[in-house]
C-alpha cells in the first residue's frame, strides 16, 4: 500500500502558539515537526497578530526550512488597516488575509466575533463584525489594501468573508493587478461558497484551499467526497492542500496535511496530482 509523504510539501495555512486559542504546539514545535517530516516551507497564520517577525526569527533558527508569515485583518491589528498591511509586507510578509474571526459574516454564522461555537478564545470580545463593503462596494481602505498586495506581489486570502464580499473582492483584486488569490476553506460554513461563485472566482484566477480541518472529527463540516469533486471539477492547477491545523483536537499540521493527502489518494487522486497541490502550486504562490 502506498503511504503518502509530505516530503518537500508546503503548508500555507496552519495555526500555532502564541495564540488566544489553545494550540497543539508553539511555533518551534510546529517548525521542528515540519522539518523532521522533510517539508520544504510553511506559512504561519494567526488571527491575533502579524506572524512576519515570528517567521523571521524561526528562519534564523531553522535555515533548512523556508518559513513565512503574514497578517490577518481582524480587530487585533486595526481591521482593514493599510498601514499594518504595508508594514507586514515591507518586512517580508507573504500573505494578507481578510478578516477571519472578526468578519461580519463570521458573526452572522457563529453568533459572535472573536471565536467559534466549538473553540473559545482566552479573550472573547464582542466587537462589531468587520465588512469590506459599504453600500455594496469595497471600502476605500480595502482598495488601498489591494493596491499594496499587488505592489508587493503578495497573496490575498479571502478568509471568512461572505460569498457576496468574496465575489466583489476577487473581481476588484483582479482589476487592481493582484495575481495571487487564495480562497480559504470554500465549503466550510465561513464562507460556504455557492458553486456558481466558486466558478466565477476560479475563472478570475483564484486558487481553492482544500483543508484538513474542515473534515476533521471535531468540525466535520465537509465530506472528503466534496473535496474530490472540487479537485476534479476545477483541476489540480486551481487547488492547493493545506492543513489549517494546530487546534488541540487535531494532529500536528504536518501530519494533518499528510492525512488529507492520504485520504485523497485513497479516493482516487493520483500522487502526481497531490504533488502539484502540495508542492508545485504553493511554490509558485510563494515565489520559491
Amino acid at each position: 500500500m502506498v503511504q503518502i509523504s509530505v516530503r518537500d510539501a508546503i503548508d500555507m495555512h496552519f495555526h500555532s502558539y502564541p495564540s488566544l486559542f489553545p494550540r497543539v504546539a508553539d511555533d518551534w514545535g510546529v517548525v521542528h515537526a515540519a522539518q523532521a517530516a522533510g517539508m520544504q516551507a510553511v506559512v504561519f497564520k494567526c488571527h491575533h497578530e502579524s506572524t512576519v517577525s515570528r517567521a523571521y526569527l524561526l528562519s534564523q533558527m531553522v535555515p533548512e526550512l523556508k518559513i513565512f508569515g503574514g497578517i490577518v485583518l481582524d480587530h487585533y491589528v486595526g481591521g482593514i488597516n493599510p498601514a499594518a498591511v504595508e508594514a507586514a509586507l515591507a518586512l517580508g510578509g507573504k500573505t494578507v488575509w481578510m478578516p477571519t474571526i472578526d468578519a461580519l459574516n463570521h458573526a452572522r454564522v457563529f453568533g459572535f466575533t472573536g471565536g467559534y461555537d466549538r473553540q473559545k478564545a482566552k479573550v472573547q470580545t464582542q466587537r462589531p463584525g468587520i465588512s469590506i463593503l459599504r453600500e455594496g462596494k469595497l471600502t476605500p481602505e480595502t482598495h488601498e489594501v489591494l493596491r499594496l498586495v499587488a505592489e508587493y506581489d503578495a497573496i490575498l486570502g479571502t478568509s471568512h468573508l461572505s460569498p457576496e464580499e468574496i465575489q466583489e473582492l476577487v473581481a476588484q483584486a483582479n482589476k487592481a493587478g493582484v495575481g495571487k488569490i487564495l480562497i480559504q476553506h470554500p465549503l466550510y460554513p465561513v464562507p460556504k461558497l455557492p458553486m456558481e461563485i466558486i466558478e466565477q472566482v476560479v475563472a478570475l484566477g483564484a486558487i481553492l484551499e482544500i483543508d484538513y480541518c474542515g473534515m476533521s472529527p471535531m468540525w466535520a463540516e465537509v465530506k472528503l467526497d466534496d473535496y474530490v469533486h472540487l479537485i476534479k471539477r476545477f483541476g489540480v492547477e486551481r487547488c492547493i492542500l493545506v492543513s489549517d491545523a494546530g487546534q488541540t483536537h487535531n494532529p500536528m499540521p504536518c501530519e494533518a496535511l499528510r492525512l488529507l493527502a492520504q485520504n485523497l489518494y485513497e479516493k482516487g487522486i493520483p500522487e502526481e496530482a497531490l504533488h502539484t497541490m502540495m508542492v508545485t502550486n504553493p511554490q509558485a504562490l510563494l515565489g520559491i
